[in-house]
């Protein structure tokens, strides 16, 4: 056997997700007062700073380990995220500005329009008025031409 594959658990290498559990079961204990906040924080930099598994075990050996005696600390609930609030980008705002301004623009569209013919109507409307008068009164007074006569039957 070669001297590497004779090593004992202890001199593995530890990895990141073995890493992420000490320093998971550290917190745990801070919660339930076994560790107070700077040995806390001693303990959680020699966790992400271990090479070995063996370094990583040193560091819970002083704690219990969630047998009959010491019960394991309960974690802790931690609530649900809330939902950030976000801002709206700039391409939104122009999108909803630009929804807004063309059904603004065809309504003020249609009130100038509206004004324009109602102004006419004002200024223009007594002048047919007056046209439409003489035209029928002229009509009246015209006598018939002389190349078209009633027929006499007699």
């Amino acid at each position: 056997m070669s001297s590497w594959q004779r090593s004992s658990s202890s001199e593995l290498r530890a990895s990141d997700a073995e890493r992420e559990r000490v320093v998971d079961f550290l917190r745990e204990n801070s919660l339930v007062g076994r560790l107070d906040h700077d040995e806390l924080d001693e303990r959680i930099g020699l966790a992400y700073a271990a090479v070995t598994r063996g370094d990583l075990e040193r560091l819970l050996v002083d704690l219990p380990r969630g047998d009959a005696r010491h019960p394991a600390p309960r974690p802790r609930r931690v609530a649900a995220p809330v939902a950030k609030k976000r801002e709206p980008s700039g391409v939104m705002v122009l999108v909803g500005l630009a929804a807004l301004a063309i059904p603004m623009a065809i309504v003020a569209g249609v009130v100038v329009a509206l004004a324009a013919v109602f102004a006419l109507s004002v200024v223009i409307g007594p002048f047919v008025i007056v046209a439409l008068i003489l035209i029928a009164a002229l009509r009246r007074r015209r006598p018939p031409s002389a190349g078209w006569q009633r027929p006499h039957y007699g």
